[in-house]
């Protein structure tokens, strides 16, 4: 199989065996051609040369989801397949055939709801209904627990060994070694459009394949400096609602040269969180920064000017223009006080550090891989000096190289002197990055952890809501 864009070779002789039955990963790095591979597969790309023969209906569950956000559940995962009475919708029968498919695989959800009021998690669900109602014999998951906590990805792998053992082919696709490791019985690793290895994997190792994907030793984190922390950011009695996320009477601190993570399962109030720092919701309660209060009211651009820079969890609706070049992605947020003709050196800047590839300041974001789309996000974040980088999901779908540059940028610009608020569903990386560690559930932060202190057991506890 072989696939061309532009002068990139996105994919380059890559041949790809599927057998009912059985999970098969597909890993590499960012840009490797894995989701190329997979589009291909579907039937959404079409390859320069080579074929694709699938013996029944091949399923696709996008990495970043296809669905209506306006339309209800129900809607979204029968569109074009809904059951009629005569000419007319039958929506009884429509809400029933959901909640039917949902109770056989264990990906329970609301008929009626509309998807752009559900958590990340609940539209992966839907994103996966939608195949299964079409009853596929090849399922292609594309990084489908980039957005998920630690807790639904079992129970998603459950669905997912129970699918295969019902006779389905299934590839994934997927940046995470561990899972590849815990659910799969091959792996294929690719590296600049080519495969480099195969493996059965009771016969190979996370280490091997990391290896194997990066071309040698996966880097290791920066070193953490010793910084003694001065004070920088004060929240008391904070609460804020953004969407069906909420948060209530959060008080803390993060000071100038820490990093403070914050572990919870998603949906106990981060969004609120981040959405109330960033400007894009009103909070209330009292909250400082550098010395002066925060008002609840200050827009996006007045803390941008305060130098507080935030990292979205969803790069492609929050984070990029996908139309726009990477040059002028870089350089959104500093618009005004950027002189144009500085744009391009910005980029420069950013490619350079953060190995974005292509190394184009003209790329246009959107036809970027995940994992750079994310690179230029973190990038623009941390340009500038920040003072405070709230940074929510910030190696979300990106292979493990390049989290580890990521991570080590942070620490980094804790180093320098920044704050920074990491927000994440990887108990790892918290574990890595972070001071000190507090613990969300219901909204509320139920525990506060010292780096020395940092017990995984006690935390996974507190998340799930029981006692420390």
């Amino acid at each position: 199989m072989r696939r061309r864009f532009g002068a990139v070779q996105a994919v380059a002789g890559v041949d790809l065996e599927l057998v009912p039955g059985e999970i098969h990963a597909l890993v590499g790095e960012n840009g490797a051609g894995k989701s190329t591979l997979a589009a291909i597969a579907y039937g959404a790309v079409r390859a320069d040369e080579g074929s694709v023969e699938a013996n029944g209906v091949v399923g696709l569950v996008h990495q970043h989801f296809k669905l209506i956000d306006r339309l209800r559940v129900w809607e979204n995962v029968l569109l074009n397949r809904e059951p009629r009475r005569g000419w007319q919708i039958d929506v009884a029968a429509a809400r029933e055939r959901v909640r039917r498919l949902g109770a056989t695989y264990g990906l329970e959800v609301d008929p009626d709801a509309i998807v752009e009021t559900l958590p990340v998690g609940i539209k992966q669900r839907v994103e996966l209904l939608r195949e299964l109602d079409r009853e596929p014999a090849v399922l292609l998951l594309d990084e489908p627990t980039a957005a998920l906590a630690p807790g639904e990805i079992a129970s998603f792998f459950a669905t997912v060994q129970g699918l295969a053992a019902r006779g389905t082919a299934i590839l994934v696709v997927t940046h995470k070694l561990a899972e590849v490791i815990a659910y799969s019985q091959r792996v294929t690793v690719m590296r600049a459009g080519t495969v480099v290895a195969r493996h059965l994997t009771a016969q190979t190792s996370a280490e091997q394949i990391a290896r194997e994907m990066v071309g040698g030793d996966v880097p290791a984190l920066a070193t953490r400096a010793a910084v003694t922390p001065r004070p920088l950011l004060a929240l008391r009695d904070v609460s804020a609602a953004s969407g069906t996320s909420v948060l209530e009477r959060a008080t803390f601190e993060v000071g100038a040269g820490e990093i403070v993570g914050i572990a919870g399962i998603e949906g106990n109030g981060q969004s609120a969180l981040a959405d109330a720092l960033a400007g894009v919701v009103r909070f209330s309660g009292d909250a400082a920064f550098d010395g002066a209060p925060l008002e609840p009211g200050d827009t996006p651009a007045q803390r941008l000017a305060r130098g507080i820079r935030v990292i979205p969890q969803d790069r492609r609706h929050e984070a990029l223009i996908l139309d726009w070049s990477v040059r002028d992605n870089v350089a959104l947020g500093r618009q005004r006080s950027l002189p144009l003709r500085a744009f391009g050196d910005a980029a420069r800047e950013v490619i350079a550090a953060y190995d974005v590839r292509p190394p184009n300041p003209d790329a246009v974001a959107g036809a970027l891989s995940g994992g750079n789309q994310q690179k230029v996000v973190v990038g623009r974040a941390l340009a500038s000096a920040p003072k405070l980088v709230v940074a929510y999901q910030p190696t979300r779908g990106v292979d493990v190289g390049a989290a580890a540059l990521l991570q080590s940028r942070l620490i980094e610009a804790r180093n320098a002197g920044a704050g920074v608020l990491l927000i994440s569903f990887e108990l790892d990386e918290i574990f890595a990055c972070a001071d000190r560690v507090l613990v969300i559930a219901g909204g509320r932060f139920v525990g506060a952890f010292a780096r020395a202190e940092i017990d995984r057991g006690r935390i996974g506890a507190l998340m799930a809501g029981g006692a420390a």
